[in-house]
Parts: C-alpha cells; sequence; structure tokens
C-alpha cells in the first residue's frame, strides 16, 4: 500500500504544467536514486525551485520537523486516510519562512509557525491539515519586525488556537474559515485561544469548541482593532465568559451558535445580531458529547438545527456551507484521492504483468 500515494501523484502530474514534481518517500525500501526521489523533506526543499510541487508520502514514521524556505507547494496524503493501513503524512512541526507557500493534507504533531522574529511570509494557504497545537501566524512581541499578511486557515482541524500579530499592521488580511478548532485545557495562558485578532481579520463558518475546566475563558483576547465575525458555532465544555471583547475594542459576532454542552447556560450573549445563544447545533452524526472530532462524525446540520440556511451569505451556520466542502480526511482539495486498490493475479512470475484496478473520487472544488 506504500505505493497507492505514488499512483496518486502520477496522475496529479498530468493536470500540473510548469512546475517540477518532488516526491519525498522516508520507506528504507523506496529506490531515491531518480533525481526526483528523496527521503527527507528537508533536501526536496533545498532541490526545489520556486512553484515547485513536493508531494509527501504516507509513512508509518514522523518526517519530523520542517521548514519551509522557498515558494512552494507541499501536499500530504490526508491526516486519516481511507487507504494505506492508516499511515498519513505526518510533521513534528512547521516553520514558515517564504512567501507564497501552501501545505496541505498533513498530520502536524504540535505547531505551525512564522520562522523567526525578523522573517517576512506573506501570501501563505494552510488547508486540510490536522494542527495538534497552535498556529502562530505572527509573533506576540509587537516589537517584531516579522510581518505576515494574507494568510489563509481553512479546512483545518486545530487545537490549542490561532495567535496573530501583536502588531496588526504586520498581519493583514488574515483569513480563518471552516476550521474545527479545539482550545484545550492544557495551560491558563491566552496563547490557547483566539488571540491578537484585528479589524482585517476574517473569522467565519468555524465550529470552535472551548475545552478548558479551570474556569471563565475568553476566547478572543488581546484583539488589536474592531473585530467582526460571520457563521460560527461556539461550544462551551462547561465554562463561561467567552465573549468579552478587549477593553477598548468592539467585538461583533453575527449570524452565529453558541451552546454549553454540559447542559449549564452561557451568561453572556453573543454581541451581534442574527444569532442563536444556548442553542443546541443539532449536528447530523458526533459520536462524542463534547464535540471532539472523528473521522466519522458529520458536522453538517440536520434537519431540527437553528442554523440552516441562515448564514450572513444564506448558507449553513458552522463549517460546511454553499462555498467548501469540508473533508473528515484531510485530502488536499485539488488532488484526486484513491478510495480502491486491488490486485487480480498478486501470484505471477518474473516478467509477467501485475492487473491493478484503482478507483478514485475526482478532485474537490472549493
Amino acid at each position: 500500500m506504500k505505493h497507492l500515494f505514488i499512483l496518486l501523484s502520477i496522475i496529479a502530474i498530468s493536470f500540473t504544467q510548469a512546475q517540477n514534481i518532488l516526491i519525498v518517500d522516508n520507506d528504507p525500501v523506496i529506490d531515491t536514486t531518480p533525481s526526483h526521489m528523496f527521503d527527507n523533506i528537508t533536501d526536496a526543499i533545498s532541490a526545489a525551485n520556486t512553484g515547485d510541487i513536493i508531494y509527501v508520502q504516507p509513512s508509518i514514521t514522523s518526517y519530523g520537523a520542517v521548514t519551509i524556505n522557498k515558494e512552494i507547494t507541499l501536499y500530504g496524503s490526508g491526516y486519516a486516510p481511507e487507504l494505506n493501513n492508516g499511515r498519513r503524512s505526518e510533521l513534528s512541526s512547521v516553520r514558515i519562512d517564504a512567501d507564497n507557500i501552501k501545505i496541505s493534507g498533513f498530520y502536524i504533531n504540535s505547531f505551525i509557525t512564522y520562522n523567526s522574529s525578523t522573517s517576512t511570509s506573506n501570501n501563505v494557504l494552510i488547508e486540510d491539515n490536522y494542527v495538534n497545537q497552535t498556529i502562530y501566524v505572527g509573533s506576540a512581541t509587537a516589537s517584531h519586525t516579522t510581518t505576515n499578511n494574507n494568510w489563509i486557515i481553512r479546512g483545518n482541524v486545530i487545537n490549542y488556537g490561532i495567535n496573530l500579530h501583536a502588531d496588526p499592521t504586520k498581519c493583514v488580511n488574515t483569513v480563518i474559515t471552516n476550521n474545527h478548532i479545539t482550545l484545550l485545557n492544557n495551560s491558563t495562558s491566552a496563547t490557547y485561544a483566539l488571540r491578537y485578532f484585528n479589524d482585517t481579520t476574517v473569522f467565519n463558518n468555524n465550529v470552535v469548541r472551548i475545552n478548558f475546566t479551570w474556569g471563565n475563558v475568553n476566547i478572543f483576547p488581546n484583539m488589536t482593532g474592531d473585530v467582526t465575525v460571520f457563521n460560527n458555532i461556539f461550544i462551551s465544555n462547561g465554562v463561561n465568559t467567552l465573549f468579552a471583547p478587549t477593553t477598548g475594542r468592539i467585538l461583533t459576532i453575527n449570524n452565529s451558535i453558541s451552546y454549553m454542552s454540559t447542559g449549564g447556560t452561557l451568561s453572556l450573549t453573543m454581541p451581534g445580531t442574527g444569532n442563536f445563544d444556548n442553542q443546541n447545533p443539532f449536528f447530523t452524526s458526533v459520536a462524542s458529547a463534547s464535540f471532539d472530532i472523528a473521522v466519522d462524525d458529520d458536522f453538517t446540520l440536520s434537519p431540527s438545527s437553528p442554523g440552516l440556511n441562515v448564514g450572513s451569505d444564506g448558507n449553513d451556520i458552522g463549517i460546511y456551507n454553499g462555498d467548501y466542502d469540508f473533508d473528515m480526511r484531510g485530502y488536499p482539495t485539488e488532488l484526486p484521492y484513491l478510495t480502491s486498490f486491488s490486485i487480480s493475479n498478486n501470484l505471477i512470475n518474473a516478467g509477467e504483468n501485475i492487473n491493478v484496478n484503482v478507483q478514485a473520487n475526482a478532485n474537490k472544488s472549493n
């Protein structure tokens, strides 16, 4: 099954023009003598040119920490693929250190972050990944000269939170949409929240799960501008204060749902219009009572949901709407993905052909 994603890469090559395709596979039995084959991501990035695409094969072991310092695209196989015996493309962490970067289809065991206090990383797309800790778009120190404009974060599962730059002029036009975000109970630090949002930040159609138990929490701390968000679902697992704007700033939440999954009542209403305070969103099928996420869950809205077709755009509130198809397995949006792979003559003599039947779904249209 290790060769399945290579087949997928070959399919994608036929639809790609002007870029080189590089393939990374850390399986020791893979032949990496061809010039486009590598056993680690660092060497592949070193060999890549601007605009190149790197495909990272599913593996039983992590590919480790990666720093992306060129204008390239990295594709993984998804964070919970159907095939490959559950193998996925896994990284321990990601540092962004260039403009015009895309990363999609990975399980990232810790964080995604800008690279340094002086780095520049504009026009970054983070899509269809599982990020097990925080995404740091910018620095918590306003004096740091790092500039991180025009980041798009969509279709991801994110634990802990998302931090922008403490200086709003260095973190302009961050678009955060269609993500499942859990704010975990590992620390009282505001790091694990939606921090330093400003008046150019777009935060729409997300599910935000607040899984704190040690006390009240403000999920939008340290606002650096007036913030308006739309079409989100906020689920608290027992804590209360959620919608308290930073002093001197205005927080507006429109066309959204709030709900306490433990049966309590949130004392603060959402400051905006078109909202549904303290109402069950009624997802189609979610196994966990705390609304954690699993590959078999269905976070579309059931017919009894108050959020059907009442978003600001006339579509559903939450991670599924008329313009985006959230993928529970993290398949990259642009790629076809295999759903079936079978060999009909697995006992052959040397030199004979193997008959393989491959079925795949077409790439998504997001």
